[in-house]
């Protein structure tokens, strides 16, 4: 599958969102299945670009973060394939905040092998967990500005796969 990007999106700073926009949209509010169809017939580096939006355009705030980031841990279990992601794109920045995510949603969520029920309303009533997810939210926009770039970039330098 491929995205029409045209000459002058080229040098924007949405290009890498661009080339992956319909594959997502034409997915929005459907089942699991036919979001994974879709997923099945990308490139590796459409797949990195898929999961990454597929969450990343669900961090628009605190609450949307701490919640999205614990859904895509616990119940999508999203999470290894975001991570692999951004390997692909050599993202160690990033991989390392995903991973302080995910020790903070395990350590604050997780007793054993048993998840318990995730609200955004935790951050509310825990300071800590508010806290903390405040500073990794602050590490993961940075990092994840760091991303989008190199993502445009290395779509720039590969045309032909999008």
């Amino acid at each position: 599958m491929k995205a029409e990007i045209r000459k002058e999106d080229l040098d924007s700073q949405r290009l890498s969102w661009l080339c992956i926009e319909p594959m997502l949209l034409s997915v929005r509010g459907q089942s699991m299945d036919a979001k994974r169809e879709v997923y099945l017939r990308l490139n590796e580096g459409q797949k990195a670009l898929y999961l990454f939006y597929s969450y990343h355009n669900h961090t628009t705030s605190l609450a949307e973060f701490y919640w999205f980031s614990a859904y895509n841990i616990i119940d999508l279990r999203s999470w290894d394939g975001i991570r692999r992601g951004m390997r692909f794109f050599q993202l160690t920045v990033m991989i390392d905040v995903l991973d302080d995510i995910e020790a903070l949603i395990t350590d604050a969520k997780k007793s054993g092998e048993t998840w318990h029920e995730v609200s955004p309303t935790d951050l509310e009533h825990d300071p800590q967990l508010l806290q903390q997810t405040e500073l990794l939210y602050a590490a993961y926009q940075e990092a994840s500005q760091q991303a989008i770039t190199t993502m445009n970039e290395w779509v720039r330098q590969h045309p032909e796969l999008f």
